[in-house]
């Protein structure tokens, strides 16, 4: 390899990081103005708790339901190409949900946070798949280890500006930040320079990917509706088991066809299968200790949406210190000490949770979030341990599975816990508690305490992760393997 040629490969590398990271960025201010702004957001648009967390889940749900499709799609148009589309969608989303603040039509906000969950659905897989095609396996912890860092950098301090413009100047104003964090990483994804190694063209999967929108759709919709109607009621019923029903045929028909949209039988790879169940279940305590201690912190202590965001910085500079430590790991000796460190520091976090949510204890309630803070960066090793087992044509299909996982189980788990925390609080304060606050309190203690069962089970499986070697055909098998996975740099041209 030529100097000229060796500088051009670490150009490469440095934008596909700083790229990949920004995207990260957008998505996580994004959700930060949705998550410390949501009590405004009921207040300013007159909606009940139930509706106003449809502003945080519509997005979720719809980011669900296609990012398998990004996934997809970056392995057939490029994913420099795709990441761009994504960004194109946010922006306008975020421009479309500031413009229904301002007017105070809820439907509008709703429309732009779909439209903003479209966009993530298309950037999040591609920037997960950038690094794997341009770092060999030995460099790709630390290259997740510095891109998760400077994007929860950048994160850290996001919800504290953006409380500030919420308190002092309206809600609607945090979204103009989404549309410049989208415009930056569209600069620089035009950097990322390489050869994409595509696979064979074949005819896109349009059954699967029905089926997949209608199970995700139909279930988040039954879960919510769950918390004002209950669990009995015919039509939650009808809903979940449409939702259920719609992924059964999806697995039955993925099966049997060649090139499905998801091929679950990568699922009998044992990493993969461990992979997705704790890229799933790990996102029940994320929800907890992000989106409901931000409406806890409000609605219960009575914290402005500044003091809110200061206290999210908190939590997430815990990720920061620990997501390069647990790219070395992983360098060093596999995924399985990371991972599994990850979720007991999870279960950790969400003991101090169970307990400081009732207590009304502020100290408990910060401890609980930087503990599972810091275990959730540890757990990130465990989507590059798949990928690393996964055959080169498959990785940009697993890199949308692995979001699909992640994203279907946030949405899961915020529609889960809001229809709990509906039903808890009726009984609270039909068994007399003091005030809705009190009640609202107890509620998410127990809830919490439930979140430490299911993730102590999730600790147990993590354990089962193998520290094994990439396939023969990865990076690490010698430089000409090296040039057809990664691709080669190249001046002035994009994928």
């Amino acid at each position: 390899m030529t100097e000229q040629q060796s500088l051009a490969e670490t150009t490469v590398k440095r934008f596909a990081v700083l790229a990949a990271a920004a995207g990260l960025s957008t998505w996580a201010i994004d959700s930060a103005a949705t998550q410390v702004g949501l009590p405004s957001m009921q207040v300013a648009l007159g909606i009940s708790v139930t509706a106003s967390q449809w502003i945080l889940n519509i997005a979720l749900m719809v980011l669900a339901g296609f990012v398998t499709v990004g996934g997809a799609l970056g392995d057939r148009q490029g994913r420099t190409r795709v990441f761009r589309w994504g960004l194109v969608l946010i922006l306008a989303g975020a421009a479309v949900t500031f413009a229904g603040g301002l007017l105070g039509q809820f439907a509008v906000v709703l429309g732009g946070r779909a439209l903003e969950g479209l966009g993530a659905a298309f950037m999040l897989p591609a920037s997960t798949a950038l690094l794997i095609d341009v770092f060999s396996q030995q460099e790709r912890g630390g290259a997740q280890g510095r891109m998760m860092m400077i994007s929860m950098t950048v994160t850290a301090f996001a919800p504290t500006l953006l409380g500030l413009v919420i308190q002092y100047i309206s809600w609607p104003f945090a979204y103009l930040f989404v549309v410049g964090a989208a415009v930056i990483a569209f600069f620089l994804v035009g950097r990322v320079n390489y050869s994409q190694v595509k696979p064979q063209p074949t005819s896109f999967d349009y059954q699967g990917s029905l089926l997949l929108l209608l199970a995700v759709v139909l279930l988040t919709f039954g879960i919510m509706q769950a918390g004002v109607l209950g669990f009995s009621s015919p039509s939650v019923l009808l809903l979940v088991a449409g939702g259920l029903l719609a992924g059964v045929a999806l697995v039955l028909l993925s099966l049997r066809e060649d090139k499905p949209l998801i091929q679950f039988r990568l699922l009998t790879i044992r990493n993969v299968a461990i992979a997705m169940f704790v890229s799933l279940m790990r996102f029940l305590p994320n929800v907890l200790m992000g989106a409901f201690v931000a409406r806890y912190v409000q609605q219960v202590l009575g914290l402005s949406p500044t003091v809110t965001g200061l206290l999210m910085i908190v939590p997430v500079l815990a990720q920061v210190v620990a997501a390069p430590v647990a790219g070395k790991m992983l360098d060093k000796g596999g995924p399985r000490q990371p991972v599994s460190l990850g979720v007991g520091l999870l279960v950790a976090g969400l003991v101090t949770l169970a307990i400081g949510f009732p207590a009304q204890n502020l100290w408990l309630v910060i401890i609980g979030t930087v503990v599972g803070g810091a275990g959730f960066a540890f757990t990130n090793p465990v989507q590059i341990a798949a990928l690393n087992q996964t055959p080169l044509e498959q990785r940009g299909m697993l890199a949308g599975l692995m979001p699909l996982a992640g994203q279907f189980g946030t949405t899961l788990w915020v529609a889960l816990v809001t229809a709990g925390l509906g039903i808890f609080m009726a009984r609270e304060l039909a068994g007399g508690a003091e005030s809705e606050a009190a009640a609202q309190a107890s509620a998410l203690g127990t809830i919490t305490w439930i979140a430490v069962g299911v993730t102590l089970v999730t600790l147990v499986v993590s354990l089962m992760l193998r520290n094994v070697d990439a396939p023969a055909n990865d990076l690490a098998t010698g430089q000409g393997t090296q040039n057809e996975e990664r691709g080669t740099p190249k001046r002035g041209t994009t994928t």
